[in-house]
């Protein structure tokens, strides 16, 4: 699945071509010309990204555990039909640190359909894409003390749910690919801030989006729920876009409201407002090796109302100096991204040595995450006789809001229940992991997972925890 969703962000940031989130694999993102990721086949977060032949750039192809199926894909896919099934397992323990030891299995089955409709009936530009995926399983994370960063990033608000419908929304080109319109029930984390890179990490804190643009947050929705939404990207030259969107925002795409849990109800009375994202990107190929570079500025504002913090508040309820609980509408959030080549090993897209890094920065008085930087290092065909393994080496450091951060001082020196369900006063957290994806026969693989957590839940009261596990990926 995670293939599958870096080839869906590859297509979407192809400029004109998709929108499409990878639905398989976990959610990995790809810069604004690739965005999506998925249920198995692509990142967790992010689905995938359509592959269709007449796409403007080269896609990775996508292997297949068996094959042609007998000659039953390649039928399909002459007719303009591409069907994706996959299955992501990740499993994790902290063999020290946390406030326990703890290890835990995740994973997730994956059904993406990706329909040319100019292949199949004859309409123009126009494609369909629909991804619904099945999770099952715990988080080691929330077993160990941390709810901020899931070391499983496939285990999430689309958890134990037999069938789960990530986005299903139709696309169309137009002007010889200049313009890119979707439409439909879509995640604002499969276009806007993505790379397929990024679910090369099995922590949440990457894989999909970046953790501080959709955590505890309704309106940057992302892999695996979707709200209603319209996205248009234009891409004047093939080097830029600019894309923005329309989306609904609901209380109830992260709850477990019967029916929205599985996301399949059409009901809008949690509805709260709108999400107004905007971004721009450049997409140069630099020197003899056209090394491909991804530069991505974007900003969203949700106009739904959130509580603020502050140090007379208690729990969001009622403050400590009886006062009315404040409120506040127009959330605004901001990133920067990028990532770039800098040693090519092969010819594919992604078969180099590519350096990425990010800041993103959130609204700290109504949200409980203020910043996030990272940087990481993605090696693939280093190795001549093993070209599709991958090396990934990934650091980051939260910031959690200073005002959520008083708020529980001022809690905890009066003996009351803390903000945000922490146990101290969170303040920041730090990650790093390091892992290695081996390629075993096509459409199998396995990644070796090392991760270390540095103030688990961003609480100093909790220790360092030492995470060891692996990915496994079947594309079928």
């Amino acid at each position: 699945m995670k293939r599958f969703r870096q080839i869906c962000a590859v297509a979407v940031a192809i400029g004109s071509a998709g929108s499409a989130t990878t639905p398989l694999a976990h959610a990995q993102q790809a810069p604004a010309s690739q965005t999506n990721s998925g249920t198995g086949i692509g990142p967790s977060n992010q689905l995938s990204v359509p592959h269709f032949e007449d796409s403007t750039v080269t896609l990775p192809s996508t292997e297949h555990l068996f094959g042609d199926w007998g000659g039953v894909r390649s039928s399909l896919l002459d007719r303009g039909i591409d069907v994706g099934i996959d299955n992501t397992n990740e499993f994790a323990g902290n063999v020290t640190g946390g406030t326990k030891k703890n290890a835990t299995n995740a994973g997730q089955a994956g059904l993406e359909v990706d329909i040319d409709w100019q292949k199949l009936a004859g309409v123009s530009g126009f494609s369909t894409h629909v991804v619904i995926v099945g999770r099952y399983g715990a988080s080691a994370s929330n077993g160990f003390g941390d709810t901020l960063s899931p070391v499983q990033e496939i285990y999430g608000s689309g958890g134990n749910v037999f069938a789960k419908l990530v986005y299903a929304y139709g696309e169309e080109r137009l002007f010889d690919n200049h313009l890119d319109v979707a439409f439909g029930r879509m995640p604002v984390g499969g276009d806007f801030a993505a790379s397929p890179l990024n679910c090369t990490f099995m922590n949440n804190i990457m894989c999909g989006n970046p953790k501080v643009l959709v955590g505890n947050v309704a309106g940057f929705s992302a892999w695996p729920s979707s709200t209603w939404g319209i996205r248009a990207r234009y891409r004047p030259i093939e080097s830029i876009y600019v894309e923005a969107g329309v989306y609904e925002v609901s209380r109830a795409v992260y709850g477990n409201a019967a029916g929205y849990r599985s996301n399949w109800t059409i009901n809008t009375d949690r509805d709260a407002g709108g999400e107004f994202p905007v971004e721009i990107g450049w997409e140069p190929h630099f020197g003899r090796g056209k090394l491909p570079g991804h530069y991505r500025l974007g900003m969203a504002w949700d106009t739904s109302a959130y509580p603020v913090w502050g140090a007379d508040i208690l729990n969001g309820a009622v403050d400590i100096t009886k006062q009315p609980q404040k409120y506040q509408r127009t959330n605004d959030q901001f990133w920067a991204l990028m990532d770039q080549m800098m040693v090519r090993n092969g010819p594919g897209a992604n078969d180099g040595l590519i350096f990425l890094a990010g800041y993103i920065h959130d609204n700290a008085d109504v949200l409980a995450r203020s910043d996030q930087a990272y940087a990481g290092l993605y090696d693939k065909d280093f190795w001549r006789r093993r070209p599709n393994d991958i090396i990934g080496f990934l650091y980051t450091h939260q910031t959690m809001s200073g005002r959520l951060s008083g708020d529980q001082a001022l809690e905890m020196e009066q003996g009351l229940t803390l903000a945000n369900g922490a146990t101290g006063v969170q303040r920041f957290q730090d990650l790093l992991e390091l892992n290695y994806t081996i390629h075993l026969v096509n459409g199998v693989t396995f990644e070796p997972d090392v991760q270390y957590v540095f103030k688990p839940n961003a609480q100093a009261n909790i220790p360092d925890a030492a995470v060891f596990g692996f990915r496994s990926h079947i594309s079928f």
